[in-house]
């Protein structure tokens, strides 16, 4: 009797755990969702790659504390990740994208920091999927850091997960001509070694500011009209007395230049350490224009611990700001890793969980045998993302140039804090909810008639009222389905 009760309580057990796994997804301790990452650890842009190694590895272990990431066969992987220093150096770059691409089970790779050692990387894959008369790299990459506008569309093995600039300048000089009304003269200066800071300072930045009626002194610049490249060598030209090197210490004839220009809103293009050294000789030489406008990249803790009484009142727009119940948690956790969350490590934590999101939609096996044709996988997965949820919102891709549409606020300056001063997913969001208002409008007479509640809101007064391109196409659209009497 007693041992027949043992047998059935073993049989009930055995029964148990059975069932359990057969309804719980597998573990697997030698099957992981491997990541190579790669950024600047040496040199002066060090911190930025210190910074996403700080949010990636925050975010790997949000994952793997959540369970993993489940695989085709309904597997739970462990993620896990390894980085590498590529400085911000061209040469740098390529080596380690070779190295983990044929050395490395990584899946994918998450960098580099700069723009132009990105440029270069870039070129050594593969352009066109499947062209078997280009040998260039097959390996997905999924950058967070290096901004300069259009550079994944060199390949369709590169996707990039950062803010459109263009956008962003072309909102923050809108916004600044409203706020500043008898702003007229620009003056700036960047880091001419530098890729990014250049080129986004003379393609991006003083164009969108003349956009906006914003004039280079001294009667602007010949053939900047207000579009993007436009006359951007002749910007090169003409600021060559205020631009200065990365690895400048003294900006004292800058400086005197920009004194000598004495225009209302002046532009210091560049990274933190020398936006620091810029502006502390501005400070020193009694500089203090209307309006002071900085690079995206220096929207960072770095700039404030290096300058934060330099730097009051600077204006940056940026795609990060710890703002929503995320945002501030990844900021929380990139601090106890010995990192700052920001405008480009904050990337990284959205990176990670982009992977995850691939991973299980794709079929990915994570397998030795399986690594080429999970790489392959996992590039279509990109390519074929239309959206993804970001720190601050939604981010759309622009599926055939690799590139995102990612949320972005203006911030400043001030009392040793970057504060949003204005946040342009309001605007959307209130254009948005006047076109809905206005469908109400439109198709609701009956309730309009029963009731005292009017929406004095037209079709034709949102549509100007809606800045935003979307936002007038949706109004029109919507405009087109009207039928009288409904």
């Amino acid at each position: 009797m007693f041992k027949t009760k043992i047998v059935a309580t073993i049989l009930a057990s055995i029964a148990t755990v059975a069932i359990f796994a057969i309804t719980q997804p597998l573990a697997a301790a030698d099957r992981t969702v491997k990541i190579a990452g790669w950024g600047a650890k040496s040199g002066p842009l060090r911190s930025f790659g210190v910074n996403s190694e700080a949010v990636l590895k925050a975010a790997v272990q949000s994952i793997n504390d959540s369970g993993g990431v489940k695989l085709a066969d309904g597997t739970m992987a462990m993620m896990e990740y390894e980085y590498h220093d590529s400085a911000c150096n061209a040469d740098q770059a390529i080596s380690v994208a070779r190295k983990v691409e044929s050395q490395s089970e990584a899946l994918i790779g998450i960098g580099p920091t700069c723009s132009g050692a990105a440029a270069a990387m870039y070129g050594i894959f593969q352009k066109t999927v499947d062209d078997d008369s280009d040998t260039g790299l097959q390996f997905p990459i999924l950058t967070d850091t290096a901004i300069r506008p259009g550079l994944a569309k060199k390949s369709q093995w590169t996707f990039r997960n950062v803010p459109n600039e263009i956008n962003m300048y072309d909102d923050l000089f809108r916004w600044l001509r409203e706020q500043y009304p008898d702003v007229k003269t620009i003056y700036g200066g960047t880091e001419t070694d530098q890729a990014h800071s250049k080129l986004t300072f003379a393609i991006v930045i003083v164009p969108m500011a003349a956009k906006y009626g914003f004039e280079w002194v001294g009667g602007g610049i010949e053939g900047v009209t207000g579009k993007v490249r436009e006359g951007y060598e002749n910007v090169l030209e003409v600021s060559k007395s205020s631009n200065w090197l990365l690895a400048d210490t003294n900006f004292s004839v800058q400086a005197r230049a920009f004194k000598k220009s004495d225009a209302d809103m002046m532009i210091v293009s560049s990274h933190p350490f020398t936006t620091c050294g810029m502006l502390k000789e501005l400070k020193r030489q009694r500089i203090k224009p209307q309006v002071l406008v900085g690079l995206t990249s220096s929207s960072s803790a770095e700039t404030l611990k290096g300058c934060a009484d330099a730097a009051e009142g600077i204006y940056i727009p940026t795609g990060f700001a710890p703002i929503t119940e995320a945002a501030a948690q990844v900021a929380m956790a990139a601090e106890a890793n010995g990192g700052a969350a920001d405008l480009h490590s904050a990337a990284a934590w959205e990176n990670a969980h982009i992977i995850k999101q691939v991973v299980e939609a794709a079929g990915i096996m994570a397998q030795p045998e399986t690594l080429a044709a999970d790489r392959r996988k996992m590039r279509d997965g990109l390519e074929a993302l239309e959206k993804v949820d970001g720190l601050l919102g939604e981010i759309g891709r622009v599926q055939d140039e690799g590139e995102s549409v990612k949320p972005y606020v203006f911030v400043q300056a001030q009392s040793g804090a970057w504060n949003v001063v204005y946040d342009p997913r309001w605007r959307r969001f209130r254009c948005r909810l006047s076109i809905v208002q206005s469908i109400a409008h439109i198709c609701g007479s009956v309730v309009k008639q029963r009731s005292n509640m009017h929406l004095n809101l037209k079709p034709s007064v949102l549509m100007w009222r809606c800045r935003r391109y979307r936002c007038r196409q949706q109004g029109k659209s919507w405009m087109k389905r009207r039928r009288p009497g409904t």
